[in-house]
């Protein structure tokens, strides 16, 4: 067993393999359930489901986290906002798309940092505007790395990661979302 970066290689190009042999096996499903708590703070419970044949895992795993608003928007801080939480999910899934995609290629990371940085408008959230978008107007990712390759080389990574980063898709390209009000 091979590890880089803390990753198995082996294990990833295992999983890897077996999903090119057959696609079905890199499906599956997430689900949250959010409810509001009080004032501002909700609580979602994170359900990874296997689909299928999905490779990702055999039994579901459960996660709680909680999100709250700063008090200018009448919360309590007790948690990160959910526009946050974007951010945060943006810059952990390409730290992990880094971590593999250099562990692949043999490459050791010493130090790795995102920061990303975003710029809101709530005017359209307060109804005040509907000349800007209701959510972040731009976001700046700098990426700082210590590794035995070159500037070339981590390039190349880099706009690998980037490409197939599931989180970028998910920010840069629109997604069908159905939305059903249920009583």
């Amino acid at each position: 067993m091979t590890i880089i970066n803390g990753v198995n290689v082996n294990g990833i190009q295992e999983t890897a393999e077996r999903i090119r042999k057959d696609p079905k096996r890199g499906k599956f499903t997430i689900r949250t359930e959010t409810e509001w708590a009080d004032g501002c703070l909700s609580r979602t419970i994170i359900e990874r489901v296997g689909k299928g044949e999905g490779e990702h895992q055999t039994e579901s795993k459960r996660f709680v986290i909680e999100a709250d608003e700063p008090p200018a928007l009448q919360g309590e801080d007790r948690a990160p906002n959910a526009v946050e939480f974007v951010l945060h999910g943006l810059a952990s899934c390409l730290v992990v798309g880094f971590a593999i995609r250099a562990a692949l290629e043999g490459i050791e990371i010493e130090a790795l940092k995102f920061q990303l940085e975003g710029d809101i408008d709530l005017n359209n959230f307060f109804g005040l505007s509907e000349g800007v978008r209701p959510g972040l107007q731009n976001v700046e990712v700098k990426c700082s790395i210590k590794a035995n390759a070159s500037s070339k080389v981590i390039e190349t990574i880099c706009q690998e990661v980037v490409k197939r980063s599931a989180v970028m898709d998910i920010v840069q390209n629109e997604v069908p979302i159905s939305m059903e009000f249920v009583r």
